[in-house]
């Protein structure tokens, strides 16, 4: 018998009838997944970039009251280690170019890695955990989730970019008659870096195959163009137009007022969406550009403890963050004669900041900084262990006769002897930098010392850490981040809004004593160092005694 064909074949292969709509189907679905996932962080991201800004704004119209101390802001502003750190604003001795010059460089790198981070977590961080594999077992498009998770984050940019302009604008920002150009344009920068930063990290997540991986690769690229644009700006400035943050930099809020950079930005963060859309459509899914690389057929014994392990995934940050500790503490030191002389002649507000006058205030000031940062390290590498229980790591490692309070001990050697390294370095460099413009050799070990009174108070915070990570692991890391954010926050400005002596004597680094300027007191740093010992061992017993929670 033969078969006939009534009429032509209407159905088509799925792949071959599928129209470019199809991919993102199912992105209004997904863009109120990404909105309900991500609500926290949107809105913590928003608080404290904008509250940031607003501080900074109400602030220095109280430490530059006239046009004197704005001059000598401007001359400061003009010294090399400052070009280097935030960048020279054409306009710096108007409110507008000192408050661009004091905030702008920190709020653009901290939203350019943010959202680098957090396009990563709803990417491949997702994918890698098995989440977008699930999602697209039903009808949904290749591309609507990290779509859905672009247009979100493109979204969190622009707010961004539009609350900072609103705050300049409420500051009088402007210089008198130039209406509010200057600040519209000090938003649209804001935001143009902001959505470059998406761009990187959505094409990192293309390139890489790990969610570890993404982060390193999209904040390395932002670092570099932050490096690109240092240099430039201590040079020619050829190579800043190397670099997107060179681009915003040169839009001049409140000077030249460019509005033409902002193209740049967002053809330059077109360009990296479309690639990453490519890849994507390209690639299997849980694979990247990049294969991962087979591993040694043999491994250093050292590996096969968990200090050693450990050692090993972390060098990379302990790298990066000596780096940097060694570069800040070059660049705090080569400015404390000049930024003596303008803060003296700031007035009571910067008494308030300094907690006194002088050098040596300022010197007492500079170390205060060092360990501030010095916290976020050693909190960075603590919340790496709930880090290795959610991906599962650390089971294979308790399988055999290693108990957990030495596992957890072992992770902990890293934060509790690095901070103290971080922290002597970072104090031996402001002192020998400053030291070698008085031809004072001294300066070094002294500031050193100082610095490593805040060891306590950095082990405070581990310590909190740690017993978070025991009680409520699923929730450690995020509280603790908060909890240091605000603490953070209040060390550093709790005089300047006038809080309750006790109260911040209560603050592990308000605590401290505040050498070189006050004389050393060893009972807070004994209790400190007590209740770091009895925050971690309550929370390594907790941790010991209860089941293990992966994500």
């Amino acid at each position: 018998m033969t078969a006939t064909v009534s009429g032509p074949r209407t159905e088509r292969s799925p792949a071959r009838g599928r129209t470019p709509a199809d991919g993102y189907h199912g992105l209004g679905a997904m863009i109120r997944l990404v909105l309900r996932r991500n609500r926290v962080r949107l809105i913590v991201w928003v608080v404290v970039l904008v509250g940031m800004y607003q501080y900074i704004v109400s602030y220095y119209k109280t430490v530059f009251p006239d046009q004197r101390a704005l001059d000598a802001f401007a001359t400061l502003s003009n010294t090399p280690g400052i070009k280097a750190l935030t960048g020279l604003s054409p306009a710096a001795s108007t409110m507008g170019g000192a408050v661009w010059t004091k905030g702008w460089m920190t709020v653009v790198l901290a939203l350019a890695i943010g959202v680098v981070f957090l396009v990563t977590r709803t990417g491949r961080a997702d994918e890698e955990a098995g989440r977008t594999e699930l999602l697209r077992s039903r009808v949904l498009g290749v591309h609507a989730y990290s779509m859905a998770a672009w247009l979100v984050t493109g979204a969190l940019c622009v707010v961004i970019g539009v609350l900072l302009a609103v705050v300049s604008i409420g500051g009088s920002l402007d210089p008198a008659g130039t209406g509010i150009t200057g600040s519209l344009i000090l938003g649209g920068s804001v935001a143009g870096i902001g959505l470059v930063g998406l761009g990187v990290g959505a094409v990192a997540g293309q390139v890489s195959t790990t969610s570890r991986g993404a982060n390193s690769l999209g904040a390395g690229v932002i670092i570099a163009a932050y490096v690109f644009r240092m240099i430039g700006d201590m040079g020619n400035g050829v190579l800043s137009w190397f670099s997107p943050i060179g681009w915003g930099q040169q839009m001049q809020p409140y000077g030249g007022n460019r509005w033409w950079p902002l193209l740049l930005l967002l053809g330059l963060t077109a360009v990296l969406l479309v690639a990453a859309s490519q890849l994507e459509a390209r690639r299997d899914i849980c694979a990247g550009l990049l294969p991962q690389r087979p591993g040694r057929a043999g491994a250093p014994a050292r590996y096969g403890t968990p200090f050693g392990l450990a050692l090993r995934l972390q060098r990379n940050p302990i790298i990066g963050w000596t780096i940097a500790i060694v570069l800040g503490g070059a660049l705090m030191g080569s400015v404390v004669e000049a930024m003596t002389d303008l803060l003296a002649d700031a007035g009571p507000g910067a008494e308030n900041l300094l907690r006194g006058t002088g050098v040596t205030a300022l010197l007492a000031l500079l170390v205060s900084m060092m360990a501030l940062i010095t916290v976020v390290f050693a909190l960075q590498t603590t919340v790496s262990l709930r880090a290795d229980e959610a991906s599962g790591i650390i089971e294979p490692q308790l399988a055999g006769a290693l108990s957990r309070r030495r596992w957890a001990l072992e992770r902990l050697a890293i934060p509790t002897v690095w901070s103290a390294v971080l922290l002597a370095l970072g104090g031996f460099v402001i002192g020998e930098v400053y030291g070698a413009a008085i031809h004072d050799s001294t300066q070094g070990g002294r500031l050193a010392l100082a610095a490593l009174a805040y060891w306590p108070a950095v082990m405070v915070f581990v310590g909190l850490a740690v017993l978070l990570w025991g009680y409520l692991p699923r929730v450690a890391t995020p509280i603790a981040w908060g909890v240091m954010a605000a603490m953070w926050f209040i060390t550093m400005f709790g005089e300047v809004f006038r809080l309750p002596q006790w109260f911040l004597d209560l603050l592990p680094l308000s605590a401290t004593p505040y050498a070189p300027l006050e004389p050393m007191a060893w009972a807070p740093l004994g209790i400190m160092t007590l209740v770091a010992l009895a925050l971690t061992w309550i929370g390594l017993d907790r941790f010991a005694r209860r089941d293990i929670q992966p994500a």
